[in-house]
């Protein structure tokens, strides 16, 4: 599937694509039914090429959401009986209400099978030590993730979302009791490396936490792996090789459009993600993520033939002040490069902008180490127009006045 001529992966897609079609059309997932409806689409042979997939209207989260609480509890976009599914699960909530996922066991099977695909790219094997610190229950992620390195073959250890120190402190001391070999703690990373600090460790060189590193980063940003737990988790992931991530498009028709004209931008151009999910029973047809996407289809030296994408971010992130448009990880970019608030680790905030014109409020952390408060606002506030070039008003608090998440720190605020 992975070295497969382009012409032949295509026509499985467009093989793929009509199956599904045909189930919309059968009456499953009336929200899509509605999406086809307006399209004109009467039959999956309406569906020439793969391309033709453009015509169908996109359907973003809100339409989810909306779908659900109108037909509760789970709208009008299912593809099978919730008897028929194994696993339920949700979104995180961090744009709004969670959405509710169902999965089969042949969709279960799907994922883990992509995700080990991804984790066999990034150069991890069967028989080492990962550890990983997703949340868990209702949320679908934690359990996807663990699930997957467990078929994968990796031994698995999932410590929980440091939501307090004394949760923090658990999963620390496990690290130093057992190695491991690869770590996926990263949205967690400063929250543990700040507890470590305070029970006088540092999570590398006393306790043995390896970085958590990905391969496949190039000048346009994060190598794409995800296209949302509700749609696809583990849509492809980077090699060694090439810049971004091969996407796994035996399993889906994964597209950056322009949202003007709902087709295709340009190789190597931004537009809104969108994912056609393929061969799966619950499945997304044209589900626009909102997120920036980029693809190129020049082949790869790893010799797989499948397209790879970028991740540019969410566009609920991206910031306009001064007539500069940014993500709000370019402000972290640059304070990192102030070392007294990065000690032990950098916790910051930016206010959303309500006037263009005016200077960006920042809000960050003092280090351990302490220092002139002047001087390092006006220090990090130079880095911000180096970097961003954008001015901006700093404040420097003391060290733990801002809000600590267990998981996904909230850095944009409305005041």
């Amino acid at each position: 599937m992975q070295t497969m001529p382009r012409t032949q992966l295509r026509e499985l897609q467009l093989d793929r694509l009509r199956d599904l079609i045909e189930k919309v059309l059968a009456g499953n997932a009336p929200l899509f039914g509605r999406k086809l409806q307006h399209a004109g689409i009467t039959s999956p042979n309406d569906i020439e090429t793969v391309d033709d997939v453009s015509r169908i209207p996109t359907t973003v989260k809100q339409e989810l959401r909306d779908s659900e609480a109108e037909q509760p509890p789970l709208g009008e976009y299912r593809f099978t009986r919730r008897q028929d599914c194994v696993r339920l699960g949700s979104s995180t909530g961090t744009t709004g209400t969670p959405t509710i996922t169902l999965w089969t066991r042949h969709d279960i099977w799907l994922e883990y099978e992509s995700a080990s695909r991804a984790w066999w790219r990034n150069g991890w094997r069967p028989g080492q030590i990962v550890t990983h610190a997703h949340p868990a229950y209702l949320y679908g992620g934690g359990v996807m993730l663990s699930g997957s390195l467990e078929y994968f073959g990796m031994l698995n250890v999932w410590v929980a979302p440091p939501d307090t120190d004394e949760l923090a402190e658990q999963g620390i001391h496990m690290w130093e009791r057992v190695h491991p070999d690869v770590s996926m703690v990263a949205f967690n990373y400063g929250r543990f490396a700040e507890v470590a600090a305070k029970i006088g460790k540092d999570l590398s060189a006393d306790v043995g936490l390896p970085s958590f590193v990905l391969r496949g980063f190039g000048k346009k940003g994060l190598p794409i792996m995800t296209c949302g737990i509700e749609a696809y988790a583990y849509a492809g992931g980077p090699c060694a090789e090439g810049e971004g991530g091969h996407v796994h498009e035996d399993w889906a028709i994964v597209q950056a459009i322009d949202p003007a004209t709902g087709r295709d931008v340009p190789d190597g151009e931004w537009g809104n993600l969108v994912v056609t999910t393929l061969d799966r029973d619950n499945g997304m047809l044209r589900y626009d993520l909102e997120e920036a996407a980029c693809f190129v289809t020049e082949p790869c030296p790893c010799g797989e033939t499948t397209k790879r994408g970028f991740w540019g971010g969410r566009f609920r992130d991206l910031l306009s002040s001064q007539s500069k448009h940014f993500q709000v990880t370019d402000i972290e970019s640059a304070l990192r490069t102030v070392a007294p608030v990065n000690d032990p680790t950098l916790e910051w905030q930016v206010v959303k902008p309500a006037d263009d014109a005016a200077p960006l409020r920042v809000r960050v952390e003092m280090g351990l180490a302490g220092g002139d408060i002047a001087d390092i606002a006006g220090d990090c506030a130079a880095a911000i127009a180096s970097e961003v070039g954008v001015k901006a008003e700093v404040e420097v608090v003391e060290r733990g006045s801002l809000e600590r998440r267990g998981y996904k720190q909230v850095r944009l605020v409305d005041h």
